[in-house]
């Protein structure tokens, strides 16, 4: 009896440990006041499939294993959208991270060890004047 409530007291105490280190990150992003005038070129949308370890489909992680897994992926799909335009940047870039209804299959089947989710990407391509 005794061994039970020592392993129930462990495990919450675990559970609360690797509950309480969940991480976002966000990085890349540049604010200005003064942006040199520009013509629009294009609108981008596109969907881009990232995985994670250690977390939630569509959510945060666990211990900062692979918090910015996902920044290369966005940041070259920007610039594959860029160049296709053929323009100087994009503004306006709107980032929605989530899970469909397989994401959360998978990731309850592996037990949120493999956490696959999908990151939504659309914004505007410009050209300097």
């Amino acid at each position: 009896m005794k061994l039970n409530k020592i392993a129930l007291v462990l495990m919450v105490v675990l559970a609360v440990v690797l509950s309480s280190c969940t991480t976002f990150k966000l990085s890349g992003v540049q604010v200005t006041r003064e942006i040199q005038s520009y013509d629009t070129v294009g609108t981008f949308d596109v969907s881009v499939k990232v995985y994670e370890l250690l977390g939630a489909p569509g959510g945060a992680n666990l211990g900062n294993v692979t918090a910015d897994a996902m920044d290369t992926q966005i940041y070259d799909a920007i610039q594959r959208e860029i160049q296709k335009y053929t323009g100087d940047a994009a503004v306006n870039v709107v980032v929605e991270y989530k899970a469909e209804f397989l994401d959360m299959i998978i990731g309850g089947f592996t037990g949120s060890i493999l956490a696959p989710a999908t990151a939504h990407i659309s914004g505007t391509i410009v050209k300097y004047n």
